[in-house]
């Protein structure tokens, strides 16, 4: 009966903070804020009971500090502080509730297989198959975030099961945690990457192609890393490739095959592309445009494929149980709110900004060199990318920083994406780690610290140039 009225009492609450955030956007009113309020700190008080001390450190610490540092700083202005920071992270929790049902229609057809067995000839060389792995991780990203690595993991270990030991463990590993630490500069249907092209003000469009363009310098810099450690272990990966292609990917399937990679890059396209109008038309801002666009595409494709019965189940399992299992991820995101609020209040922000100008003004080291390792070094105490975004994109918010706010975002998902390679305490490297067996100092550190060093000096030569030319 306890946990019957957690899951609802959670459910709700969370529900009825999303959609008066919605009615907020139309009817802006005291009572509609107040409310709001107070379903946020049900949801984040609910979601700490759930989890405990244990298993929510990261939410328990984040309100301990507002706790600590408002009475500190504001004394009886704390609670006010508290009751307008609940509200700070709105437009991010609405995306994350309706990020899942973008996973939904990836996992409803076998569209991982159709797009390597469509582009099989492609893939008849090591360096081929390897770039490949990268671009379709930080494609399937759109869909799956982080999720993309255990999909792509379970596809890789069927086509190539047969071939095991460290160096095919570093071949299917490196190219999936780097496939996905790239896409977290350029993919942005990953929460961080939208808060924080939205909270610099930087061009979506200009910050996209520039990612992109760091995506596809990132695949070429890691497949000089696979060279290298081709040549120095003698291992073949070309002819073991290629025989188990020939051996799992039966030619019976390629019309298949082609017609689920073609329905793949429509959704892709149909997913990515009205985002793009829609943003440029509207002034809804980009986590709105996203939150609201991605229900209606979701929906789309279960009606266009007559499969609504599915929609409605997953639909209804999401709210009766998914919904307390992003208990640790929502509260994260409330409690964060109400630490940025009541730091910008207590004057924190600011001290915060001038000490980073003060050391870049002091030392030979500049800003957009210093940024990328507060994120990871927040990484390396376990905040996930979208906490770290969601901390200094928002103490930064309208900081005025002397540089181009595309290149502060590309500095700060740097350091997210150096954070994914190496950080044993974020998602994606535990996750790879779970689903290949090898630990993940050897996943992280010993496999990506030379690629994580090489990396952030290509970036920041390109950040240099930029910072010449603009």
């Amino acid at each position: 009966m306890y946990n019957l009225l957690l899951r609802y009492g959670f459910t709700v609450c969370v529900l009825s903070y999303a959609l008066l955030h919605i009615f907020s956007l139309m009817i802006s009113a005291a009572w509609v804020f107040h409310l709001m309020s107070a379903a946020g700190l049900g949801a984040l008080v609910l979601a700490l009971i759930h989890l405990g001390p244990a298993k929510g450190p990261v939410p328990s610490l984040l309100t301990s500090a507002s706790l600590v540092i408002g009475y500190a700083a504001l004394g009886n202005e704390l609670w006010s502080m508290m009751w307008e920071g609940i509200r700070e992270m709105s437009s991010v929790i609405l995306l994350l509730l309706v990020v899942p049902a973008i996973g939904w229609v990836l996992r409803e057809e076998h569209y991982i297989e159709a797009l390597v067995g469509s582009a099989k000839q492609l893939f008849n060389t090591s360096k081929r198959f390897y770039a490949g792995l990268m671009f379709m991780t930080q494609f399937v990203a759109y869909f799956l975030l982080f999720g993309s690595i255990p999909m792509l993991f379970q596809f890789v270990q069927v086509l190539l099961g047969d071939k095991k030991g460290e160096d095919w463990e570093y071949f299917k590993g490196t190219a999936l945690l780097r496939g996905f630490g790239v896409s977290t500069i350029w993919v942005i249907s990953i929460p961080s990457v939208v808060f924080i092209i939205e909270s610099t003000g930087a061009s979506l469009g200009f910050t996209l192609i520039q990612g992109f363009f760091i995506a596809v310098l990132g695949v070429g810099l890691s497949l000089l890393f696979l060279l290298i450690h081709e040549k120095r272990s003698g291992i073949d990966y070309t002819t073991g490739i290629l025989a188990e292609l020939e051996e799992k990917m039966a030619a019976s399937d390629s019309s298949r095959h082609q017609s689920l990679a073609k329905e793949f890059i429509i959704l892709f396209l149909t997913l990515f592309g009205p985002i793009l109008v829609i943003n440029s038309i509207v002034d809804w801002g980009l986590l709105l445009t996203i939150s609201m666009w991605v229900p209606v595409w979701s929906l789309s494709y279960y009606c266009l494929k007559k499969k609504s019965r599915p929609f409605v189940s997953k639909t209804r399992t999401y709210l009766q149980s998914g919904l307390l299992q992003k208990s640790q991820e929502l509260g994260i995101m409330l409690s964060a709110g109400m630490l940025i609020t009541i730091v910008h209040e207590s004057g924190g922000g600011t001290w915060a900004i001038n000490m980073i100008v003060t050391i870049s003004e002091t030392t030979f080291l500049h800003i957009l060199w210093i940024l990328p390792f507060l994120v990871i070094f927040l990484g390396f105490v376990g905040l996930g990318p979208l906490t770290v975004m969601v901390l200094v994109g928002g103490i930064l918010e309208g900081a005025g920083l002397p540089y181009p706010p595309e290149l502060i975002v590309l500095s700060l998902t740097l350091g997210s994406a150096i954070t994914v390679f190496l950080s044993p305490l974020i998602l994606p490297l535990i996750v790879l780690s779970q689903s290949n067996g090898l630990s993940m100092w050897k996943n992280g550190l010993r496999f990506n610290l030379g690629y994580s060093i090489s990396f952030y000096v290509l970036v920041q030569i390109y950040m240099m140039i930029m910072l010449a030319i603009w």
